[in-house]
């Protein structure tokens, strides 16, 4: 066990004074600070999980590229070729979500099912990717 001691008698502290060990303290500002950020998170929290676009076609890609378009509305298991094995790809109840996959780490599994346009579930060693799209293609932006 390694033990650190503070001399506050010494001058190599940089200003540290017993009242700033015990205590810190919160000014006005840090208050409103706090409060601004906690009001952004729920704000974005909001917009992303409880105002997501359902969506209605999921796209299927592996390491050659796209693979295979899908309708999210329609229950598929899917077997996905990639270059370390064969991922399942389940399509259940307006869902998606990687069944199975020969990658070491599972990262791909644990992210669970997916059912909004913009979500993704990746599957980087075996280089299998599934994106959900929105129904309907429209244009964002034109640029000239």
């Amino acid at each position: 066990m390694v033990k650190v001691a503070v001399d506050l008698n010494s001058d190599d502290n940089a200003g540290i004074t017993d009242a700033m060990i015990g205590r810190i303290k919160i000014t006005p500002a840090d208050i409103i600070l706090i409060l601004s950020l906690l009001a952004m998170a729920v704000l974005w929290f909001v917009m992303v999980f409880l105002n997501g676009e359902p969506g209605a076609f999921v796209e299927v890609h592996n390491e050659q590229g796209p693979y295979k378009v899908y309708r999210l509305d329609h229950d598929l298991v899917i077997s996905v070729p990639g270059p370390v094995g064969e991922s399942i790809v389940k399509i259940q109840s307006n869902e998606v979500y990687m069944e199975s996959s020969p990658c070491p780490n599972k990262v791909c599994i644990h992210t669970g099912k997916i059912k909004y346009a913009g979500e993704s579930i990746v599957c980087i060693p075996n280089k299998v990717y599934i994106f959900i799209r929105a129904g309907k293609d429209e244009v964002d932006a034109v640029t000239y």
